[in-house]
């Protein structure tokens, strides 16, 4: 399966990766993600790699960003993903083969891989965008007794800014002093977190998952306007819930995260969408028809384009999709029952009963 990556996989991977990101990520982040996917290709490349094709045994990172994406007042670079991950191996007993990301889009991952000389692992914690660190923890935040580094890095030492974090211990722990790490830098920061094996992201994590995030952003690009949402939906297999206006998004930041709530009333009735930094519950007619962490997303019905939470504004128009979460790769931490709980309480809901 081995191969490079190319420009039009920047493309896909782009479309693909942007609606998975469950409404963190729109039109608003095209430009930042393209130059990413670029900027990789550019570095020397990014080699695709199947889980099967690595000895169990083999050591891999994981590159994610925590924090809020949509309405925090953030300001991270390119750079800060490699130094973070640079900084992680430096800890490390073993060096890594390969990266993956924490979940799609994931082209800061594929920076990573690209200036490290690291493979890019066909794998994520998990193939939807999470709020959590946890969440992506690939059921580690139920395993106290196993021990996993964290880094946050921003800024740098010409330009006295820099900024950088380095913690052991369990995922919960460690986790919540990257959130502060991300607090403290404006609401969201480029981090990295190891060592993990291949054998056991097999067993836990999102296998496959770029290669969904691939496939799927080809079949949507297949297809334009109106006919992009559809394509979307059959792809996923899964159903377009409502066409209508956004009449509240009361989406705000604080403490690291983007949390409230979004109304999108259509013909056939309302859906009220819980947001904690992603899309993570969905009531239609009073009646819960999606969960985290079952696909949910918003495209614009005209242009196909997928819109984030941010860029919903009331009197705008969105198409909601929903998918159950057995249609695409997800990973153990989305449906670990001690990550639930925070979200949950955070968000007033309940979500662990329809899991």
């Amino acid at each position: 399966m081995a191969r490079m990556l190319t420009a039009d996989d920047v493309e896909a991977g782009l479309v693909g990766g942007l609606l998975l990101s469950a409404g963190g990520s729109g039109r608003n982040a095209v430009d930042k993600n393209r130059g990413l996917g670029r900027m990789a290709l550019d570095y020397g490349g990014v080699r695709l790699v199947g889980l099967d094709e690595l000895d169990a045994d083999a050591t891999v990172i994981t590159a994610t960003a925590v924090g809020a994406p949509g309405f925090a007042n953030w300001a991270i670079k390119p750079r800060d993903a490699i130094n973070a991950a640079r900084r992680l191996i430096e800890n490390l007993d073993r060096p890594p083969v390969g990266v993956i990301c924490g979940h799609v889009p994931g082209f800061n991952a594929w920076l990573v891989a690209a200036a490290l000389g690291l493979d890019y692992i066909d794998a994520a914690s998990n193939g939807r965008g999470h709020p959590t660190v946890k969440m992506g923890g690939m059921g580690l935040a139920s395993r106290l007794d196993l021990s996993i580094t964290q880094v946050a890095s921003s800024g740098s030492k010409a330009e006295n800014s820099e900024f950088a974090l380095a913690v052991e211990g369990d995922i919960v722990r460690t986790s919540n002093m990257m959130r502060q790490a991300a607090v403290i830098n404006g609401g969201l920061i480029y981090a990295a977190r190891g060592p993990l094996t291949a054998g056991f992201i097999r067993e836990n994590g999102a296998a496959g998952a770029i290669t969904f995030q691939l496939d799927l952003g080809r079949a949507m690009l297949a297809a334009k306007g109106a006919d992009r949402v559809r394509a979307t939906v059959e792809f996923l297999g899964g159903e377009l819930l409502v066409d209508g206006e956004v009449t509240e998004n009361s989406v705000a930041y604080g403490g690291g995260f983007d949390l409230g709530q979004m109304k999108v009333r259509g013909k056939n009735g309302e859906a009220v969408l819980g947001v904690y930094n992603e899309f993570m519950t969905v009531d239609f007619a009073g009646k819960r028809v999606a969960t985290f962490p079952d696909m949910i997303g918003t495209l614009d019905p005209e242009s196909g384009e997928v819109v984030s939470i941010s860029e919903s504004r009331p009197g705008s128009r969105v198409a909601v999709v929903i998918a159950h979460r057995s249609k695409f790769p997800v990973g153990k931490g989305a449906l670990d029952p001690a990550v639930f709980p925070e979200v949950e309480k955070a968000m007033g809901v309940d979500m662990q009963s329809y899991l």
